[in-house]
């Protein structure tokens, strides 16, 4: 990585700013919904912590990565009213470290180049609902992407617990093919404690379709027919996906709405998780036909949900 790049990533980001069982109290979790640790991308954590005891915090990140979700996970640590940013990945596979090197925090790297997923980061030494804070930040020049955005909370003290997200349903739009690729990233939550705590992969589903059994295009006609897909745990979601593939034709390449429900799905063993609704992230890559200075970027952020 240029060192200018890398200098200019870690300004932004600071800007922004071991084992499954580790004891049994726990503060707040944090869900980070996507990383990547592509080459040439940096994806940079920046957190805080605000308890004033005990002077330090242990601090448990668990990755889920790949296809397959995989679970990888270890314990850092946060002293009282600290902040630490580092990137994701370690200094092996492209990182760059601690973005203040003198930090005494302790960070958890990720030691996988070429992968995407989820991370969840959570103060594990004291009971408090709201010490930990904390956000991501993302260039990848590659795909054009530069987001930043905050941990999702899940104000509870029991690790990993994000079943007051109880969303499942969500209007999916979508511009025009010729200029925007547009695609969803979802995240299947829930109270991942159990997993968590056995070092098992998180894999419950969602199985989403389209509410009503159709379609519409961007001209606000509705193209009926019925299709489904499943995520597992994490996973990609196109609007196609949610179409016949005489609806997809019908509709075309203007755009289209799909009213998208979801329905939990039962974990694959040994997994126990169950799922209570989705965090879905909407990708837009723009296309050279757009033109400057569009063209070649690509923009992320949270899909609302309701109907």
């Amino acid at each position: 990585m240029k060192k200018t790049f890398q200098k200019t990533l870690i300004a932004a980001a600071a800007g922004v700013a071991l084992m499954s069982a580790v004891g049994t109290a726990s503060a707040n979790s944090l869900l980070f919904p996507y990383f990547t640790t592509a080459t040439g991308a940096q994806s940079v954590l920046s957190l805080s912590n605000t308890g004033a005891a005990p002077v330090t915090q242990a601090i448990h990140y668990v990755y889920n990565y790949g296809t397959a979700c995989t679970h990888f996970d270890a314990s850092g640590s946060l002293t009282a009213n600290d902040i630490l940013s580092h990137s994701i990945a370690a200094t092996t596979v492209g990182g760059f470290g601690k973005v203040v090197s003198g930090d005494t925090s302790t960070p958890v790297y990720f030691p996988l180049a070429n992968q995407t997923g989820f991370l969840v980061v959570t103060s594990t030494t004291s009971a408090l609902v709201d010490s930990l804070r904390g956000s991501m930040a993302i260039v990848d020049p590659a795909s054009g992407l530069v987001v930043s955005y905050a941990g999702i909370d899940n104000a509870s003290i029991v690790e990993g617990d994000f079943s007051g997200n109880t969303d499942l349903s969500f209007p999916l739009t979508s511009l025009p093919s010729a200029l925007v690729t547009t695609s969803w990233y979802g995240v299947v939550v829930g109270n991942m404690n159990a997993d968590i705590l056995a070092g098992r992969n998180w894999n419950p589903g969602i199985k989403f379709g389209n509410v009503g059994g159709g379609v519409w295009n961007n001209d606000e006609a509705l193209v009926s027919g019925t299709s489904t897909k499943t995520i597992t745990c994490a996973g990609a979601l196109a609007a196609t996906d949610l179409m016949t593939t005489a609806q997809a034709a019908a509709v075309g390449g203007n755009g289209s709405l799909v009213k998208a429900t979801g329905v939990a799905v039962a974990p694959t063993a040994p997994s126990t998780g169950t799922a209570t609704g989705a965090v879905l992230l909407k990708m837009q890559a723009v296309l050279p036909a757009v033109g400057a200075p569009f063209a070649g970027k690509q923009f992320l952020h949270r899909e609302q949900a309701g109907l």
